[in-house]
């Protein structure tokens, strides 16, 4: 695909096939997978929330919300199969089907982190109440890169936005900055005030919130792939930044 091509809205990127149905079966796809996304980030600031709040119910609650988000999935698969059976998508249409499933499966997979930590919580709260105060603020920390970069994901799947996508890419030092931060202060309970049988727990919650920030590097990735056709899984950072962003992105 060229540059130009590359800049097309996603209206342009789902639309234009002589079969109209081929049209409306992609945007429903893309609007599956929309839903399923925004689903899994209010899951992930909830059980962030209920952490922080010492909030059991609504850690409780992110749970009862989970399934939701596999119904999503699987409507997205089932989805996705349809049009691979019908339609029998080659080239770019091919493209955007694959990148969308595996984008579902992103998505899936950062709600299931977010479940971790609602888990991670309930226990938490079963032991004890308190969350000391450098540990609440380097978790407060961890949580605005993550989600951050979830969330800015979510908009660049929304509309195939490769600035969008590099402007992910450009903030995962400070993602690896937060999680190495909060890494340390869970390694000294001297600094941290917690026993180690509690930092346990929340360093599985720190796990889940960098995990949750790769998953939005992933979808950059496979945004950029829709959008441009090409294949940046690999690639250096910088370069790729630098390259895109001389581009015009």
């Amino acid at each position: 695909m060229n540059e130009q091509e590359g800049k097309q809205p996603a209206t342009d990127l789902l639309a234009g096939h002589t079969v109209r149905r081929y049209d409306q079966e992609l945007a429903r796809l893309h609007t599956i997978i929309l839903q399923m996304g925004e689903h899994v980030s209010e899951q992930v600031q909830a059980a962030v929330k209920a952490l922080l709040d010492d909030d059991d119910y609504q850690a409780y609650r992110v749970l009862d919300r989970e399934p939701q988000i596999d119904y999503l999935s699987l409507d997205a698969d089932e989805e996705v199969f349809r049009l691979i059976v019908r339609r029998q998508p080659a080239a770019v249409d091919l493209r955007i089907v694959m990148a969308l499933s595996k984008i579902t499966a992103e998505f899936e997979r950062a709600g299931d982190k977010a479940a971790r930590i609602a888990h991670q919580v309930i226990e938490w709260i079963q032991e004890t109440d308190v969350l000391v105060e450098p540990v609440r603020a380097a978790f407060q920390s961890l949580n605005e890169q993550a989600i951050g970069m979830f969330e800015r994901s979510l908009r660049a799947v929304a509309t195939f936005d490769v600035s969008q996508s590099l402007a992910i890419f450009e903030k995962e030092p400070e993602l690896d900055r937060a999680a190495r931060a909060l890494r340390e202060l869970l390694s000294d309970p001297a600094q941290g005030g917690l026993a180690s049988r509690y930092a346990i727990t929340l360093f599985y919650c720190a796990q889940a919130l960098k995990h949750i920030g790769r998953h939005a590097s992933n979808i950059a990735e496979l945004v950029i792939y829709v959008a441009l056709g090409q294949d940046v899984r690999y690639r250096n950072r910088e370069i790729l930044i630098e390259t895109l962003r001389h581009r015009g992105y």
